[in-house]
């Protein structure tokens, strides 16, 4: 199923051409928490209010920064039947 996710070089441009580089510069700007910003650059889904804050801070619509798409798992599968360290 698709979903809604950030076009990061994208939206990175658009934050970069306001002076915001960091995730606190951008947080601050758009009112998001860091996580949330590290998680949407990661692939995660946006939410409703992630995109409206972010059009709305950097005056840019839907299309600049976000589009359809697969989010990226929170986190990679594990592979079964594989110990790491010593054995008991």
């Amino acid at each position: 199923m698709d979903t809604i996710v950030l076009k990061v070089g994208d939206f990175l441009d658009v934050a970069g051409a306001r002076g915001h580089t960091t995730y606190e510069q951008m947080a601050a700007a758009t009112g998001l928490g860091v996580g949330t910003l590290h998680r949407l650059r990661n692939g995660g889904p946006a939410g409703p209010a992630a995109i409206a804050k972010i059009c709305h801070t950097y005056g840019v619509n839907f299309e600049a920064v976000f589009r359809f798409g697969t989010a990226a798992p929170k986190h990679a599968p594990r592979r079964l039947g594989h110990r790491t360290g010593a054995a008991a």
